[in-house]
């Protein structure tokens, strides 16, 4: 490919993301809190790695000091949106606590978190935990066009804590799955690194 064809290649692409940051659900934004027209883009779906974010709020890309989780929420006016915030917030811990367990299933013990209640309640309580503590290091909004739209004004939070509360419930995750594979060596292993893998790419 030459040099020519890279450039309106780039061109593209940085014309679709910027397109797709001014709309929602493939609908224009009415407001945004910072008043320009495009959101941040840490509130795009799928849209970014978790690198990205790390480099945002100056952290290291490779070895972190934080883990970050961003939820959202939504309501019907205006001055709704303080408590759309705390809305977010208090989803959080449940999206947390679904996002561990499909690390868990994608990393090869999908039995584990189908079958065993203690290990899905230890999952879902220090998912709790870590979020009583966290961190709100950024907050957004935006109002989308639509009469049919309920609930248009969109908010979204950036939480952080201490990467050292992750690896915490990651051990601890890890020393129950170890008993579940009944000493499997060579599985625990594959798991592990699995599970490591994918808690770095998610948080």
């Amino acid at each position: 490919m030459n040099s020519k064809v890279l450039i309106v290649a780039a061109m593209a692409l940085l014309a679709s993301c910027s397109s797709a940051q001014k709309k929602y659900d493939g609908k224009e934004l009415a407001l945004t809190s910072s008043g320009e027209s495009t959101r941040p883009f840490w509130t795009m779906d799928g849209g970014y790695k978790i690198e990205k974010l790390r480099d945002h709020y100056n952290d290291d890309e490779d070895k972190p000091n934080n883990a970050y989780f961003v939820t959202q929420a939504s309501v019907g006016k205006a001055d709704l949106v303080p408590n759309c915030y705390n809305m977010a917030r208090t989803r959080a811990s449940a999206e947390i606590s679904e996002q561990v367990s499909e690390v868990v299933k994608q990393a090869g013990a999908m039995a584990v978190t189908n079958t065993n209640t203690e290990f899905n309640k230890m999952i879902e309580t220090q998912s709790k935990n870590m979020i009583v503590g966290a961190e709100m290091i950024d907050k957004t909004w935006f109002k989308v066009e639509g009469e049919n739209e309920q609930n248009p004004y969109k908010c979204f939070i950036v939480l952080s804590v201490p990467r050292k509360n992750l690896d915490k419930l990651q051990a601890n995750m890890m020393t129950m799955l170890e008993k579940e594979m009944s000493g499997d060596a060579g599985m625990i292993k594959q798991v592990k690194e699995s599970v490591e893998k994918r808690m770095q790419e998610s948080f």
